[in-house]
């Protein structure tokens, strides 16, 4: 069984997704940001903010190196990517889809989710725009499957990346369309 990894950037849906193909499958789900945030019993913007990006990819490579068996689903950090020894890890050691998502989706999800989108918290409109042009050729250049999520319901993202899914894993699947 191939490892799945869910890459993209905040509120692209990878830890939801990522769940409803574990809970689907029966296979264990991880999502690295809450795994690192429990470790450090911090928010993740307040692990980076006290100690830099650099250690944020640091945890997450522990979690890629100590915790990662094969056949899991995984949620990716948002910014691990960034992290060329966490790419060669990712890349070898499983597929990777990549929930593609414009920045108008992103900022609409995240205030839906409670995210404050202002200077405050480093989440203004022009940092997330940023940041996401940034990150694009890290979570490219890992991609095997690109799933386009905006203006698409959950269930129909949740599909395409179960199929994604069998595919990678060859599980015969028969699909029935009304």
């Amino acid at each position: 069984m191939e490892t799945i990894y869910l890459a993209g950037y905040h509120g692209t849906g990878k830890t939801i997704v990522g769940k409803l193909i574990a809970s689907r499958k029966d296979l264990k789900f991880i999502d690295t940001d809450l795994m690192i945030e429990e470790k450090e019993g911090k928010t993740k913007y307040e692990v980076i903010s006290s100690n830099g990006i650099d250690y944020f990819c640091n945890l997450e490579k522990s979690i890629l190196k100590n915790d990662v068996k094969q056949g899991m689903i995984v949620s990716l950090s948002s910014d691990g990517a960034r992290d060329e020894e966490n790419r060669r890890i990712i890349k070898t050691s499983g597929r990777v889809i990549y929930l593609r998502a414009k920045a108008d989706t992103v900022m609409e999800r995240l205030k839906k989710d409670g995210v404050s989108i202002d200077n405050s918290n480093n989440m203004s409109v022009l940092s997330i725009e940023k940041k996401m042009d940034e990150m694009k050729p890290y979570y490219e250049e890992l991609a095997n499957y690109i799933i386009d999520v905006d203006d698409k319901k959950l269930n129909s993202v949740f599909m395409e990346a179960l199929a994604i899914y069998n595919y990678a894993n060859k599980v015969k699947c028969h699909i029935f369309i009304k």
